[in-house]
């Protein structure tokens, strides 16, 4: 068992109190349906080591942890877009080699991608298939979060991001489909 898998499991014996599981960081893995359906994710470079990661970082004082996970994806990828509130999950992993940190993880379907963000000259940023995301990240339950992705799109169930009606255009019962077959979802 390597050290990831050890944390992993001594944090999901941590007593969490009030029913509520202990949050150090949170963060957005980043969304778009391209032409055809198919769906891709964001990753970005840590600034310290270089390794692909997804936006993250800590809550700031009476943050919601998926404000934080939308606002980490604009400070260092320059996306925006909807973030779900419920978490898809969560991963543990070691800060600096020495400190366990639990990070909650929020899809967020990107709306739009700016050039002008404030850690743009200090990470690198890939859109990649889930699969793909699942081999490049190191720590084994974000590699799981991605494989179940890349199995069950986020963006298109029902319990999860619900597609944006636009009013007046087409009825809600086709907005599902917009997802997939709009070409300004690429």
């Amino acid at each position: 068992m390597d050290l990831s898998e050890h944390l992993s499991e001594l944090n999901a014996k941590i007593p969490a109190s009030s029913g509520r599981r202990r949050i150090d960081q949170c963060g957005a893995i980043c969304c778009r349906v391209k032409r055809g359906g198919r769906l891709s994710v964001l990753l970005v470079t840590s600034r310290d080591t270089g390794r692909w990661v997804i936006p993250k970082g800590y809550l700031e004082r009476k943050e919601k942890p998926y404000r934080c996970a939308q606002r980490e994806a604009l400070e260092e990828a320059g996306i925006i877009g909807k973030v779900r509130k419920r978490p898809l999950g969560y991963y543990t992993y070691l800060k600096d080699n020495e400190t366990p940190l639990t990070v909650s993880i929020h899809p967020l379907r990107l709306r739009n991608e700016v050039n002008q963000f404030p850690e743009r000259t200090q990470r690198l940023k890939i859109w990649v298939s889930p699969a793909e995301a699942a081999q490049l990240v190191e720590e084994p339950e974000l590699q799981a979060l991605f494989r179940s992705i890349d199995t069950d799109n986020p963006l298109t169930s029902q319990n999860r991001l619900k597609p944006r009606r636009i009013a007046g255009r087409r009825p809600l019962h086709e907005a599902a489909v917009s997802l997939v077959t709009s070409p300004a979802s690429h």
